[in-house]
């Protein structure tokens, strides 16, 4: 690799002769340092500080050099030549390409490094005699135009050291307040210099400031802006000391300005500000003084008002001493004035008149104690305390003796006293922790229990408190026996029942409304009408005060009277343990108990029931025998292939047995409708049965008429939709809703037609009954269970935002334990262990170089586009999805996007599949294959076709007549391959004659996908399964993998872990990234 170094003559090239001039001169007349010089092979890097700027300078492999300085917008200024001279001119080469000791492949390192370089000041050479970038603070007596010593003052400008190095003087040539000001220099004295000038600057805005610059002489005062010298006595105090403490310890120098630039000392020890009363020649002397201060030394102030003082002697600064507090802008008048006296005949006067307001400017002495200062007179402190009661108000007042002034000082100090006595109730005193403590507190039930037993005992002694009660101040008593707890059940309408509670305190009974009311409010105490206070944070009060939280998030009842879902078996059980419930529900909820504990016991099948079932089928059918028995719902989510349909035909031959004329109704996919039929007439023969496949007008029969003399009715959710009421008159006994995911929307039509039927038991079937978010397990359960996950927005608020998005692992718990005695799942791992194993295989295909580039002009466009778009995902989701649909298509095939028209320019997924049908089918193995795009279904078709391969071909246009003869001719052999269409052939197919499984696309939804693969993965395969995913490599297809990982967990998490949300804006984000 060839080596380039920065020379003299490279940067002549670099600029032109004016700027390369100035340059020169910079170098000659400012100081110039190299902050930091790295070298490496293809990239190098440089800071250089030129006198209060700082250069930052690049430089890579092919020679190009970029320049950054803070003083012109211009690159290619004259302090970027200065700079780079003088970095030619080190001792330590700079370039790229080896040049340099300690070369390395890039200066900026890996990212933790550059971080913690960002963090840690560069260390200082003990040897040198200041630091990168040091500066100084030169301090100048400045007296008035008219030698009146209450206009002098100190002066202060910045200063750098000298062309001669440490040798030299600091000089102010170069550097001024507004390149102090304006300086991205990082080291801390540079930065406190720079909020000295802040102040300076922004001076008018504090009052104490601005009047003094209104009173001082003429001739020193600037406006606005930034002047050469900074007056102290007119810059603010707040944060003045501060800065001036942060810039000495930074290493910021202190010097006088004068020929020896002697030192400014930093005195450590403050001092206070004080007023000094002494007699002397028969008149008393008044003077603004420092206490304890040696005299010797002229003081000049610091700060406006005054926050420290300048020491000094000989015409300069010898140290600045700072003050315990600032002073008053009254100490600071007095003390310009030098003194005042009062004659001895006035002295009474004096001390009557004004020594009372002297007070506020400073405190009081007599340094040679011939002036007696009298004590200050205390303030008293009266608490009124109004109506003890259930509630209380404090009205907080200060009382002084006639003709005293107001002693701020002395009310904290008796403030202070009244809080330490309070000791952790102290808050009660305020309303809030920044308020004072008047005009007046009111306290709550609580706080005034807690007032009166806790804080007012103690208080009362505290010496300046005087309080003074307008009512009677009761005597509390807390109960010393546990309250005993009972409860009443009585009906509140559907499926729901109010409950009456009923607490005696030591043999006192207690109002039920306000126990309840005491409890929804969160209050910590009650108080009986007697005086006794007993504690509401005992365990099953606690516990009480819970369940009635949970109830008021299921249904807004008033306060008073609250209600409880029968299906919300966790606070029955709550009740329970807590008190006593009637004889009749006890009874009822031990049943339920046996649910919730999966002790359900067994129930045989009618004799009428034609098929034999498994284990797992009859325990599923004995958990649905028992709902319906109990007038429940619940939710059958066993893994597809497990015989969902035939564990529920058993429930409802049962139920046909026990309750004579009773009727059912499933509600299915149209594609399905048939195959109930089939499995209807099957296994449960003497059940009568209809299929009920067009609506009434289309039919000219009403649903009761074509329902005539039928137990089980079957139609579809289309159907359901649109015959709704006629529906809901029927008086269905149990309503099985198949595939229910095709109501999981609970604003749909769909969901509103199933839950206006009204019956008593629903069964959700459904293999994924939540596929994106929670939202969609609360619309099945909201019909199978009614007001067990209560409303739709307190769930949202509750579970679904506080476990997708909050990660709230304890109400994922909750959650869980809610919805387990009323869900069903078993997997295929779990029950049929005799299933042959599945074997999935992500296969990455490589595009086409020419249908690659294509692709990424089309991401590129596509990101540019839906970026500003994602910051209102639910507005935009439309069109956000429409350029991901095209991303994703465009990704599949060259012919959906920019290479359609490229000669030679194929699918590389096409010829991938065409590789695989060879493989398969030569083995004489089946195949399914599967697509979301029908349009490249149809292309994968042609594939097969060009080959000589039969197959058939499904999607959303086949009539169910065409679609049974294609699974009779692919099961019986005929056709090796079925092409299907994701959302056509998804669900409602046993095709386990197949033992392959093609994915050529991924679906957002992996309970789709898995749906798919489901159709011949299932009971009654005898082979192993083996499973291709074809993914475009490079593609947003990766994206769109890693996305279904996070929505499997969503589905498996809710379950048995963690959960995790589905599509947000952070989700776009990273398929675009």
């Amino acid at each position: 690799m060839t080596s380039i170094r920065l020379t003299e003559a490279l940067v002549d090239s670099l600029f032109t002769e004016e700027d390369a001039d100035d340059g020169r001169a910079i170098l000659s007349q400012l100081p110039v340092r190299v902050l930091r010089a790295e070298t490496g092979r293809v990239f190098s890097a440089a800071l250089v500080s030129v006198g209060a700027l700082s250069i930052e300078i690049e430089m890579d492999d092919s020679g190009r050099i970029n320049t950054w300085c803070t003083h012109d917008s211009r690159s290619a200024c004259a302090h970027a030549a200065a700079a780079l001279y003088a970095l030619a001119e080190s001792e330590q080469p700079f370039g790229v390409g080896g040049v340099g000791r300690g070369a390395r492949q890039r200066p900026d390192g890996e990212p933790w490094e550059r971080a913690l370089r960002g963090l840690i000041s560069p260390s200082e050479d003990l040897d040198d005699a200041d630091p990168p970038g040091a500066i100084a603070l030169l301090f100048d007596v400045r007296k008035s135009a008219g030698g009146d010593p209450a206009g002098a003052g100190i002066a202060i400008r910045p200063a750098v050291r000298g062309s001669r190095g440490s040798a030299g003087n600091w000089i102010r040539s170069g550097i001024g307040w507004r390149a102090v000001a304006e300086s991205t220099n990082p080291d801390a004295g540079w930065r406190a210099l720079a909020d000295i000038a802040g102040l300076f600057e922004g001076r008018h805005n504090f009052p104490a400031a601005a009047e003094r610059i209104r009173r001082g002489p003429g001739g020193y005062e600037q406006s606005w802006g930034l002047p050469d010298w900074i007056r102290l006595d007119a810059t603010p105090s707040p944060g003045l000391w501060d800065a001036l403490l942060a810039a000495h310890d930074a290493g910021v120098e202190f010097v006088a300005d004068s020929s020896a630039q002697r030192v400014v000392g930093m005195e450590q020890e403050s001092r206070e500000a004080v007023v000094d009363l002494r007699v002397s020649g028969e008149r008393l002397w008044v003077e603004a003084r420092i206490r304890d201060l040696d005299e010797g030394f002229t003081l000049l102030p610091i700060g406006a008002p005054t926050a420290a003082l300048a020491m000094v002697s000989d015409g300069e600064v010898d140290a600045i001493l700072p003050l315990s507090r600032p002073a008053t802008t009254g100490w600071d008048a007095l003390f310009s004035k030098g003194h005042l006296s009062v004659p001895a005949t006035r002295i009474a006067d004096f001390a009557n008149d004004y020594l009372p307001g002297l007070r506020e400017v400073a405190p009081l002495v007599s340094s040679d104690e011939s002036f007696d200062v009298p004590a200050a007179p205390r303030p008293e402190l009266v608490l009124a305390l109004a109506n003890a009661g259930p509630v209380a108000r404090l009205y907080w007042e200060w009382e002084y003796e006639p003709g005293a002034r107001r002693d701020r000082a002395a009310e904290r100090e008796l403030i202070q006293a009244v809080e330490r006595a309070a000791g952790r109730w102290a808050p009660l005193l305020r309303r809030r922790r920044a308020d004072p403590l008047f005009p007046a507190v009111d306290l709550d039930r609580d706080q005034t229990v807690e007032f009166l037993a806790h804080v007012l005992p103690a208080i009362r002694e505290v010496e300046g408190l005087r309080i003074e009660a307008h009512d009677e101040v009761p005597a509390l008593e807390f109960a010393t026996e546990a309250p005993q707890i009972s409860f009443g059940v009585s009906p509140s309408g559907e499926d729901w029942f109010e409950l009456e509670i009923v607490v005696t305190i030591q043999g006192e009974p207690v109002s039920s409304s306000k126990l309840i009311r005491a409890l929804s409010r969160g209050q910590t105490y009650f108080r009986l009408l007697s005086g006794t206070v007993f504690p509401l944070v005992d365990e099953n009060f606690a516990r009480l005060r819970d369940v009635l939280t949970e109830a008021k998030a299921l249904r807004d009842d008033p306060p008073d009277k609250p209600s409880i879902p029968r299906y919300q078996f966790d606070l029955w059980y709550e009740l329970a343990e807590i008190g006593v419930l009637d004889a009749q529900h006890t009874r009822w909820l031990d049943a339920m108990r046996a649910l919730g504990d999966d002790a359900v016991t067994p129930v045989e099948a009618p004799a009428s029931f034609r098929a034999t079932l498994r284990d797992y089928q009859q325990a599923g059918y004995s958990w649905l025998d028992f709902l319906r028995r109990h007038r429940l719902g619940g939710i059958l989510a066993d893994d597809m292939g497990l015989g969902k349909t035939v564990q529920i035909l058993a429930a409802l031959e049962h139920a046909r047995l026990d309750e004579p004329g009773a009727r059912f109704l499933v509600v299915t996919p149209t594609s399905v409708v048939g195959h109930w039929l089939a499995e209807a007439e099957r296994f449960a023969p003497e059940l009568p049965v209809v299929g009920l496949t067009s609506t009434s007008t289309k039919r000219g029969t009403s649903v009761a008429e074509a329902a005539e003399g039928a137990s089980l009715i079957v139609t579809s959710y289309a159907i359901l939709r649109l015959d709704a009421e006629q529906f809901r008159e029927l008086g269905v006994r149990v309503l099985v809703l198949d595939e229910a995911q095709n109501v999981k929307n609970s604003s749909s039509k769909g969901y509103a037609a199933a839950a206006l039927v009204g019956a008593p038991t629903v069964f959700a079937v459904s293999g994924t009954p939540l596929e994106n978010n929670l939202m969609e397990l609360y619309a099945l359960a909201s019909l199978a269970t009614p007001g067990l996950l209560g409303t739709r927005e307190s769930f949202r608020e509750q579970y679904s935002k506080a476990i997708s998005k909050d990660g709230n692992s304890r109400r994922l718990e909750v959650l869980r334990q809610r919805i387990r005695p009323f869900l069903l799942r078993r997997t295929k791992e779990q029950v049929a262990p005799e299933l042959p194993p599945k074997t999935v295989q992500v296969l990455e295909v490589p595009l086409h170089p020419t249908h690659m580039r294509a692709y990424e002009r089309r991401f590129r466009r596509e990101q540019q586009k839906l970026l500003g778009l994602l910051d209102d995902v639910k507005k935009n989701q439309i069109q956000i999805l429409a350029s991901l649909t095209r991303l994703r298509r465009e990704a599949l095939d060259p012919a959906f996007g920019d290479a359609a028209d490229l000669p030679g320019v194929t699918s590389a997924k096409l010829t991938a599949l065409a590789d695989l049908l060879d493989e398969i089918t030569a083995d004489g193995h089946r195949a399914l294959v599967f697509s979301q795009f029908t349009d490249f279904l149809g292309r994968a078709a042609e594939v097969a076709e060009k080959k000589g391969l039969r197959f058939s071909y499904l999607d959303g246009s086949t009539t169910a007549r065409a679609r049974s003869r294609m699974v009779e001719r692919f099961t019986n052999g005929e056709d090796p391959a079925f092409f299907i269409s994701l959302k056509a052939g998804g669900t409602g197919l046993n095709l386990t004659a197949a033992d392959y499984v093609i994915l050529l696309d991924p679906w957002w939804n992996p309970a789709a996908e898995e749906q798919a693969i489901d159709r011949a993965h299932r009971i009654g395969q005898d082979k192993p399964v083996m499973v291709y995913r074809l993914i475009s490599a490079g593609t947003i297809e990766q994206k769109v993998r890693d996305l279904q990982e996070k929505k499997r967990r969503l589905f498996d998490d809710v379950l048995s872990g963690d959960v995790t949300s589905t599509l947000t804006s952070d989700d776009y984000r990273e398929l675009l990234s």
